[in-house]
């Protein structure tokens, strides 16, 4: 079943548009892993809000990505720009067929 994730991150005070450029180089990247349906990046910056929305086939195929991420040098230099852990949820999209 196709999974839906939400990733929100928490800037650190005047680190809004590094991690902003970051994150859309993350974004892009992501587009290319297996499994990925979708990916985009979420800007508020009058409220200093950066979400990201991705869909993947399935959760083996997230769960794959988020490995692969882990290791990552540009995940290290996001969480440094970030006041505290992004906030990540994922759903099972519902079928209605």
């Amino acid at each position: 079943m196709t999974e839906a994730v939400i990733i929100q991150l928490h800037p650190l005070p005047g680190k809004y548009t590094e991690l902003a450029v970051l994150v859309k180089q993350m974004v892009a990247a992501v587009r290319g892993f297996p499994g990925c349906l979708q990916a985009e990046t979420l800007l508020a910056p009058d409220r200093d809000e950066i979400s990201v929305f991705q869909r993947w086939t399935d959760a083996e195929a997230f769960s794959e990505y988020l490995i692969w991420r882990s290791k990552q040098e540009d995940l290290q230099l996001a969480f440094a720009l970030s006041a505290k852990e992004p906030d990540l949820r994922n759903f099972t999209l519902h079928d209605p067929g």
